[in-house]
């Protein structure tokens, strides 16, 4: 199965809405850090049962925390539908496979933050290898000149 490469204008046309989902995810994050402290700190941290007779608080924020939880899962899965494979949800880094001028396979990278696409590594490297897009453009975008010839040189 041959998987989907995609350009730099079809991943810029999908930044806006991959950054307000982003911003979703990070804020649900911090908010069930805090809810699941407290309710650690309290003795009824998410995925135990909770005890008969709890109180109505604790059932209270157990039933947020739930539902947050499945709303982080709705927004990170809708990133996914954008074709990306998702890095790190923590900064929200997203690679798209895509294809530069001269045929080999790159990773498109962005990170939640950035205004738009700038970004590409090899496949073999991470984020730490990541080059300027113009770079993959810029080998490509210049045609290669015919090699020049000596005006000494006749043909014979």
């Amino acid at each position: 199965m041959s998987q989907r490469r995609y350009t730099v204008a079809e991943i810029d046309a999908v930044v806006p809405a991959l950054a307000r989902r982003f911003e979703t995810v990070m804020q649900l994050r911090s908010q069930l850090k805090s809810l699941y402290t407290r309710l650690e700190d309290g003795g009824h941290p998410p995925g135990q049962t909770l005890p008969e007779g709890v109180d109505a608080q604790i059932i209270r924020d157990r039933a947020v925390f739930d539902g947050m939880a499945e709303t982080l899962r709705d927004e990170v899965s809708a990133i996914g539908e954008s074709g990306c494979v998702i890095r790190d949800v923590e900064i929200g880094l997203v690679d798209w496979l895509g294809v530069a001028g001269d045929g080999r396979e790159v990773w498109l990278c962005w990170r939640y933050g950035e205004p738009a696409l700038g970004w590409f590594h090899e496949l073999d490297t991470g984020f730490s290898g990541r080059r300027p897009i113009a770079e993959l453009t810029r080998a490509t975008a210049r045609p290669v000149a015919p090699a020049a010839r000596d005006p000494e040189e006749t043909d014979s």
